[in-house]
């Protein structure tokens, strides 16, 4: 079996364990108009990359990385499908598509849709504690990573739309994804690291691997708002233009360009593993907007 086909399997299981734990999840608690918000932009779609760097990283550790990470990638997640809620709201981006489908602020009662990214957060910091698979002084470490990684992106999302397109410069856009993408990339693949036992030093080195990652994807996301589309990207497109972004900056070949040096730093850090790092490995050559899911 070649690595890229092992990856896919992988890529695949991580993607179905954490669907049918988040649909369990939300068949326990109540049915209500929020709760179906959250289901709404939580399950169905995306490309979980967040799950898949926090097992992956739990996988250079233990063989049963899976069975031990599952519910903190499942949290993960929810904080992910937290801001992309918050992302698409009209005060902010203003978008019609997220996943292929219509954002939920345009189907579902606007106090649900503002009710929900509170409930998003607090169902992930539960189903990420709720795990008997690892020690609880770890489970709380990995869920504060996670904690953490929640505020640092909602700081990164009010510097992103309370900046002026045209100003700012490289070190206010880095500091900017730093905290809306890559916060919740670095606290996935540490706690993920965590989970599986990991010394603090090899937690740290995936922390900054993620981070790489996480760079790396804002990057070419960006290229994504001016080729992609929704067959491609899942979402419409020209919703940055008003923004000071990797393309605006840079251009197209120099955003693409970047976002490659931020995947070559993150793979050099992770040559220390050797092969127990490969799903990490190819899991940050893969994701890109442009590979679906």
């Amino acid at each position: 079996m070649s690595g890229e086909t092992a990856f896919d399997g992988f890529a695949m299981r991580v993607r179905q364990g954490v669907e049918d734990a988040l649909r369990r999840q939300f068949a326990a608690v109540g049915d209500t108009a929020v709760s179906r918000v959250a289901q709404y932009v939580a399950l169905g779609g995306g490309h979980r990359w967040r799950a898949i760097a926090t097992v992956a990283a739990g996988a250079a550790f233990r063989d049963d990385a899976l069975d031990v990470c599952l519910p903190g990638a499942c949290g993960a997640e929810l904080a992910h499908a937290a801001s992309l809620l918050l992302d698409d709201l009209p005060s902010m981006d203003n978008a019609t598509v997220r996943r292929g489908k219509p954002c939920a602020h345009l189907l579902f009662p606007q106090w649900a849709v503002d009710m929900a990214p509170a409930f998003l957060v607090n169902l992930g910091y539960r189903v990420a504690l709720d795990n008997p698979l690892a020690s609880p002084e770890r489970r709380v470490a990995a869920a504060l990573e996670l904690a953490k990684a929640a505020c640092q992106m909602f700081e990164g999302q009010e510097m992103d739309v309370t900046q002026a397109a045209g100003g700012g410069d490289t070190e206010a856009l880095l500091r900017c994804y730093r905290l809306k993408t890559g916060a919740l990339y670095a606290a996935s693949a540490k706690a993920g690291a965590i989970l599986c036992d990991a010394s603090e030093a090899d937690a740290a080195v995936f922390c900054e691997c993620g981070m790489g990652l996480g760079l790396s994807y804002q990057f070419l996301d960006d290229t994504a708002d001016v080729v992609g589309g929704v067959e491609s990207a899942g979402k419409g497109t020209g919703l940055d233009a008003r923004k000071l972004t990797a393309v605006s900056l840079y251009g197209l070949e120099g955003a693409k360009a970047r976002a490659a040096a931020f995947a070559e730093g993150a793979l050099a850090a992770l040559a220390r593993f050797g092969t127990r790092s490969e799903f990490f490995a190819r899991l940050i050559r893969r994701a890109d907007w442009s590979r679906g899911a």
